[in-house]
């Protein structure tokens, strides 16, 4: 999230890990739980991984996303800052897939899912419904996460094995992996670790991710820079910038202020003031 700051004090966050093989797909469940006493809805604003979620959602207010409450949904891939205008009180139970990793399951090419947010049956079968309504009715958090949890495990049982030889998910995970460890920044360097021709990876990351792989690394980028601002290592701003594989100072802030509105100094002066 943004300014995590901000809304310390209207939410409560959480994720853990998922086991096998659901983890073949997907990297984790999340939670997040709301309460505030404003007029008007409290904006959350969250930089978001290359990735898509399924979720379950309700909220006082009855509508999120343009669409009714609860509700089970997919979120794609979101190319830009991702703000929710979060009602009075709330609450989401989520996964989160790995990079590709719903493409992977559902043989959907993502780019169809790029900034929208659709009822969740249209991506995976009316059986999402019930799940949905298993979860909300769990009054702990464990229960909805196995109740959710167990309606990935049952939509991924009997497509394991393709998944399993899909060859072009395997080397978008393995493009992650090199990307997220700053083994390589540019996109050229990935593809010739991989042994494959930017064109090609350009191909596999449109129908898994539903962006560019050039896209992706400099998403991971930005969100390492906003992390560490966060965390109170953004004094140096140069040094992140040299850190982060950025050209330099001016560069990250070009691409800062072009995806969060504001350059790397004002989102640290605005962090301490909230």
């Amino acid at each position: 999230m943004l300014w995590p700051t901000r809304g310390q004090d209207v939410y409560e966050v959480g994720r853990e890990d998922l086991p096998a093989p659901l983890d073949e797909v997907a990297s984790h469940y999340w939670w997040v739980r709301w309460r505030h006493g404003q007029a008007r809805p409290f904006r959350s604003q969250v930089l978001g991984h290359p990735v898509a979620h399924l979720t379950v959602e309700d909220a006082e207010g009855g509508r999120m996303h343009g669409l009714g409450m609860p509700a089970a949904l997919v979120h794609g891939l979101v190319t830009r800052v991702f703000a929710v205008d979060l009602p009075a009180a709330g609450r989401v139970a989520g996964i989160a897939f790995r990079p590709g990793g719903l493409a992977a399951l559902s043989g959907l090419d993502m780019r169809a899912l790029t900034d929208r947010v659709v009822p969740a049956q249209e991506v995976l079968g009316a059986s999402v419904r019930a799940t949905a309504r298993s979860v909300l009715g769990e009054p702990e958090e464990q229960s909805r996460r196995d109740a959710l949890a167990g309606c990935l495990r049952e939509l991924l049982a009997p497509v394991l094995e393709r998944v399993r030889d899909d060859d072009a998910y395997a080397t978008v995970l393995r493009a992650v992996e090199l990307m997220r460890a700053r083994e390589q920044t540019t996109l050229t360097g990935v593809a010739e670790r991989l042994h494959v021709s930017p064109r090609t990876l350009q191909r596999m990351f449109g129908q898994y991710v539903g962006a560019s792989p050039l896209w992706v690394l400099r998403r991971y980028r930005l969100q390492d820079a906003a992390t560490a601002i966060d965390a109170g290592q953004g004094e140096d701003l140069a040094a992140l910038a040299a850190d982060l594989g950025f050209a330099d100072q001016a560069h990250l802030s070009r691409a800062f202020t072009t995806l969060i509105g504001v350059p790397p100094s004002a989102y640290r002066r605005q962090g301490r003031q909230a």
